[in-house]
């Protein structure tokens, strides 16, 4: 009799052991429930990546956004224009003057030459176009379409095109950017030869330079890398800021505003262009 009782004294204990361990389990169950009354005991799954709109990819996803939408907004005022060599001036031409508005050379004879390079024109009226042209160069015809030149300004290398009519932007000078900006970024518009492209260029000072070639002082094309001659460069948000012109120190940025003097005086009456 005294073996049995000491055989089943040890499985008395281990019941009496669970029993213990399931009443503080359900007793900690209660007190959580009242502690806690909103608390959900589900397993959540956490989101996937939850720091990756800190990425840098994401601002520069929110800068390609940015060009595309100012490519869009102002392929409608470009025009790709295709450059070949000049040819040589006639001896007997004289030299023109500073401001001169010199007219438009004869074409040579023979097949058209090939374009070597393409820049970008600026419609700066309904049916005007505005572009720069290095020394050297001139703007070719584009299979059965003529180009139309209305005045060549050799000293500053500003050429004006007749081109189609267009309504899309007729104040683009009038609604640029009238101080060049500074510290920030531009959007420096190219010519391919399917169109033109942008970069986003940051600009650091905007220091001016005086030229007495033109009416307002001009910007060191260094401020801001890739900044070429012909370069059209434009505000993030779709405004004229200025064209990148051939200047006697290198690349500049002749802003807006001493571009619409320019076009006012050739297109005043007493002008030679007219």
């Amino acid at each position: 009799m005294a073996s049995d009782f000491t055989e089943s004294h040890p499985g008395r204990e281990t019941r009496l052991l669970i029993l213990v361990v399931g009443v503080a389990v359900v007793v900690l169950l209660l007190l959580a429930q009242w502690r806690f009354p909103g608390a959900d005991l589900s397993v959540g799954t956490p989101n996937a990546a939850p720091l990756a709109g800190l990425a840098a990819r994401a601002t520069f996803d929110e800068m390609a956004d940015t060009m595309a939408d100012v490519i869009n907004r102002v392929s409608p005022l470009t025009i790709a224009v295709p450059l070949g060599p000049a040819p040589p001036d006639p001896p007997s031409q004289p030299a023109g003057r500073a401001g001169s508005i010199a007219a438009p050379a004869p074409r040579p004879d023979g097949p058209p030459p090939q374009p070597t390079s393409w820049t970008l024109a600026v419609r700066v009226r309904r049916d005007v176009a505005l572009l720069h042209v290095p020394a050297g160069m001139r703007p070719l015809d584009q299979g059965a379409a003529t180009i139309d030149i209305l005045a060549h300004d050799p000293l500053r290398q500003i050429v004006l095109l007749r081109v189609a009519p267009s309504n899309v932007a007729p104040d683009t000078l009038t609604a640029s950017v009238r101080t060049f900006p500074g510290l920030t970024y531009v959007a420096a518009i190219t010519a391919t030869s399917v169109g033109p492209t942008v970069q986003p260029v940051f600009v650091g000072r905007s220091d001016t330079v005086a030229d007495p070639l033109w009416s307002h002082g001009l910007v060191p094309a260094s401020v801001g890398p890739g900044l070429m001659p012909g370069t059209l460069v434009f505000s993030l948000n779709s405004r004229f800021v200025g064209l990148v012109v051939t200047g006697a120190e290198g690349p500049m940025v002749v802003p807006a505003p001493a571009l619409e003097t320019l076009l006012q005086a050739i297109e005043s009456p007493g002008s030679p262009a007219r």
